[in-house]
């Protein structure tokens, strides 16, 4: 039987970035649209995600001898790639955040504000303003460039996890 060998590192880098690269025209599509953040429409970001570690599997399945893929290394393909990805999607999360639509933490903190009002209408202001100032630290864009991080290579574990079960090939020829 003939050993794949072939490391992952460089055909999920690229894949990586090129799903990375497809997540991000397809937020600053919404942007551009005025998308609101919590549309339903704003999911198909995880068929993006989930679509091009697909592909990344299968692509480099298809670079290997006998097109032959274990579980393990269809995972390992597919968590190279998302996590390629959620680094690139982390920077532009910040950038986005900066310099593009300046206003996303006054909408975050203003929603905020809105939902401890509603659930505590008779919070004092004190107390109103300690919450606030807490919410203004998680809202800051290298926090939510980190949450983006996290929260995409964690998507992306699940979905290779997933994708792998049916993307791997075996070689079931008698040595």
């Amino acid at each position: 039987m003939e050993e794949n060998k072939q490391s992952p590192l460089m055909p999920s880098l690229s894949s990586g970035i090129i799903v990375g690269i497809a997540l991000i025209i397809f937020s600053l599509i919404m942007y551009f649209l005025d998308v609101d953040r919590e549309s339903k429409i704003m999911w198909l970001s995880y068929l993006i995600l989930f679509a091009g570690i697909y592909w990344a599997i299968v692509s480099y399945r298809k670079k290997l001898p006998g097109e032959y893929m274990t579980y393990g290394q269809a995972f390992v393909s597919g968590f190279l790639t998302g996590l390629f990805t959620s680094v690139l999607v982390a920077v532009f999360t910040y950038i986005y955040i900066e310099y593009i639509d300046t206003t996303l933490i006054d909408k975050i903190l203003a929603q905020a504000e809105e939902q401890i009002l509603n659930s505590q209408p008779d919070i004092s202001d004190e107390d109103l303003d300690r919450a606030l100032s807490i919410s203004r630290i998680f809202t800051s864009p290298g926090m939510l460039s980190v949450f983006s991080f996290f929260a995409n290579v964690v998507l992306s574990t699940i979905f290779s996890l997933i994708i792998a079960i049916f993307a791997r090939r075996e070689d079931t020829s008698v040595a």
